[in-house]
């Protein structure tokens, strides 16, 4: 079987589990992140440049707390944050087109699927559901219950464990530079997704700006 995208093909022989980052892979969410951290920011009294606030795209609450508010309190501060951008999902986070209907083709055609996001959980069901791919999922992990998150392998490395495959039997889709890093660090090999300039400096397999023009491919 191979993956295309336009002129691009991927052989996927020997692979048997998919790896799919969420924010910005799957879900069009970054939005409602980047306006509960700048809101509960400004609460703080901490100014956060735009330069700042991407340099935190594809990584956790967490991380944003720690290293750039570092308040006494931080938990309080990283829940608050959590709630504010949960409370705003239902209305303003979007399927990226095609995306739900990938997955449900590497489902059906025998692959082991699994979501592995620096999102909290409650985040990440919010979305299957929103998706409708509950079913299709195998295995979730978010980096909230980890102790290092992406651009750190662990991730990654956690859901290989999971999946109990090595390597090189897995294929990871991603979107932002700190989950492009940690994928390839653990040695998967990884589509580069979305239209971020930052994707070609990357050791990517492929690159496809639009998911949903993915394809699965039946070979003889």
């Amino acid at each position: 079987m191979l993956l295309s995208y336009g002129d691009q093909q991927l052989n996927l022989k020997g692979i048997k589990a998919v790896i799919f980052d969420l924010d910005g892979t799957l879900v069009e969410s970054e939005a409602v992140w980047t306006e509960a951290k700048q809101y509960i920011a400004k609460r703080e009294k901490v100014k956060v440049s735009q330069q700042v606030m991407l340099a935190y795209v594809g990584r956790s609450v967490t991380d944003f707390v720690k290293e750039v508010i570092a308040p006494t309190n931080a938990p309080l501060i990283q829940i608050d944050i959590i709630e504010r951008a949960l409370a705003r999902y239902d209305h303003h986070v979007q399927e990226i087109p095609g995306a739900a209907e990938l997955i449900r083709n590497f489902s059906s055609k025998g692959f082991a699927v699994a979501i592995c996001s620096s999102a909290p959980m409650k985040a990440i069901q919010k979305c299957l559901k929103l998706l409708g791919i509950e079913a299709c999922i195998n295995i979730v992990v978010s980096t909230e219950s980890l102790s290092r998150g992406k651009p750190d392998k662990l991730p990654y490395v956690e859901t290989l464990r999971l999946l109990n495959i090595a390597s090189s039997h897995a294929i990871v889709f991603e979107d932002a530079a700190a989950g492009l890093t940690s994928s390839i660090a653990a040695g998967i090999k990884t589509v580069g997704v979305g239209s971020s300039i930052e994707l070609s400096g990357f050791a990517c397999e492929m690159f496809a700006k639009n998911i949903g023009d993915i394809n699965l491919v039946e070979t003889q």
